[in-house]
């Protein structure tokens, strides 16, 4: 009832520049999750909001921005042009919905649980969807491209306030910029995935 508290371990970790003179010290602690309200209590401690600072976490964040805003463009400004923009609207529609929720998915449990982290980021399904999403993207942007300039281009230009042109070029311009940033994240997977091997 009245045990001695157990006194945590003090360890000094002290780093070089690379190009040698005075050594510092860091601290070896690292930030605890959740967040504080008052200073004094922890709030939400299963939900680790550092990890939203880390590339990864910034990398994946902007994923899902971009994901979600290309997702409400296309149900606002496409639905009634579906048939017009024939299978490019439709390829870029299942591909964005796939992506978004996988990687919301992969958010929700990085940022719930560092386990899941530390094992599904070095895991070959998180190189491999990000890789797959990656070129899916850039052809469906492609796709998208071709259908919204050779179907709408003539309508923007003829038609005064016709918005779904410059809504459906956001978007493709969007998938190229999410592919890429799936292509970076795929190459931040990889090497995650080989220091760990």
């Amino acid at each position: 009832m009245f045990a001695k508290k157990a006194t945590p371990e003090v360890r000094q970790v002290y780093i070089a520049s690379p190009s040698g003179g005075f050594m510092t010290r860091t601290p070896t602690q690292t930030a605890n999750p959740g967040f504080s309200l008052c200073g004094i209590c922890q709030c939400c401690t299963c939900i680790s909001l550092g990890f939203l600072s880390t590339p990864t976490g910034v990398i994946k964040m902007v994923e899902f921005i971009f994901g979600i805003i290309c997702q409400l463009l296309l149900l606002k400004y496409g639905m009634e042009y579906t048939d017009k923009l024939g299978i490019g609207y439709s390829v870029f529609l299942t591909v964005n919905s796939g992506s978004v929720l996988t990687t919301g998915i992969l958010l929700l449990c990085y940022v719930t649980s560092t386990p899941t982290y530390n094992k599904v980021r070095p895991s070959l399904f998180e190189v491999l969807f990000t890789a797959v999403s990656c070129g899916l993207y850039i052809g469906a942007s492609t796709f998208l491209a071709a259908s919204v300039y050779q179907h709408l281009f003539y309508y923007y230009h003829t038609i005064p306030g016709f918005s779904a042109y410059p809504a459906l070029t956001a978007v493709y311009v969007l998938g190229y910029a999410a592919g890429i940033l799936h292509g970076v994240d795929s190459v931040m997977a990889l090497k995650f995935m080989r220091t760990l091997r």
